[in-house]
């Protein structure tokens, strides 16, 4: 008897390190945020400068002049393709939005290896710190990914058109209302109002998902998004509830695999894409 109660609390000490382990070794969940954060920040001003090339490339168009023409695509192939930042856009503007966005996650990454190195867990600091580095050395190249190829497996409806005045809900006759013109996201996943179902989706193709829902109870908003590190975009809306309950669209870079997506309020979240 002795022997076995020996041989369970063995067992038992054995499980307790590798679950310890386990816990150690995992990351704070604040890196998730920080990670979005940067390749959200990034990608804004990634779009700021190709929104310049093209605006530059439609006046050498304008005015006939075939040689600005040509340098200025060749300087938008070097910054889609390499990161390469064109010489003809002033980057100071840019350079500054970059660097506080990088200090911020240079701060985050260093304090999370330093946290790592105390609990003796090397091999997520240096995992974290080899991250860093390709963050540090390559700042442009963390925003290549354009939109997500992905499948929705459950807890929505087929696409449907993202517009003014198409129903919202498949369980109330609510419309969208306010979507403006310049939002380039033009289809939706129906959901239920008020259901808890999350939703389950399969990324095929890494790149940028974006999810909506109100967010009417702020503590609730600001708590999903700081567990589940989705970025807020500057597109909002609403449905016709009340007078009009707002709405905001938020994004997140996923790569390949399968995502729970979970419900957050009555309004969501739901799916949409371009």
């Amino acid at each position: 008897m002795n022997l076995l109660r020996l041989t369970i609390v063995l067992l038992f000490l054995l499980m307790t390190s590798f679950v310890s382990a386990q816990e150690t070794d995992a990351e704070p969940p604040q890196m998730e945020v920080t990670r979005q954060a940067y390749f959200a920040a990034i990608d804004d001003a990634r779009a700021e400068v190709l929104a310049a090339l093209d605006k530059k490339m439609q006046a050498a168009r304008r005015a006939g002049d075939l040689k600005s023409l040509e340098r200025i695509t060749v300087e938008k192939n070097r910054f889609i393709k390499k990161g390469t930042f064109p010489a003809s856009i002033n980057e100071t503007t840019l350079n500054h939005k970059i660097s506080l966005a990088l200090l911020k996650l240079k701060n985050e990454f260093k304090d999370a290896i330093k946290e790592a190195v105390k609990q003796g867990n090397r091999e997520t600091a240096a995992r974290l710190r080899k991250e860093l580095k390709s963050f540090e050395d390559a700042p442009w190249q963390h925003s290549s990914w354009g939109f997500a190829d992905y499948k929705v497996l459950s807890g929505a409806e087929d696409w449907q058109p993202f517009a003014n005045k198409v129903r919202a809900y498949t369980n109330r006759g609510y419309v969208w209302i306010e979507i403006p013109p310049a939002c380039p996201l033009k289809q939706f996943t129906p959901v239920v109002g008020g259901k808890n179902t999350p939703l389950q989706i399969h990324v095929t193709s890494p790149g940028w998902v974006f999810i909506a829902f109100s967010q009417g109870n702020q503590d609730q908003a600001q708590a999903y998004l700081a567990r589940h590190a989705w970025q807020p975009t500057p597109y909002t809306f609403a449905y016709n509830a009340d007078g009009g309950t707002s709405m905001r669209i938020f994004r997140k870079q996923l790569t390949a695999g399968e995502y729970e997506i979970p419900r957050i309020n009555f309004s969501g979240p739901f799916l949409v894409k371009p």
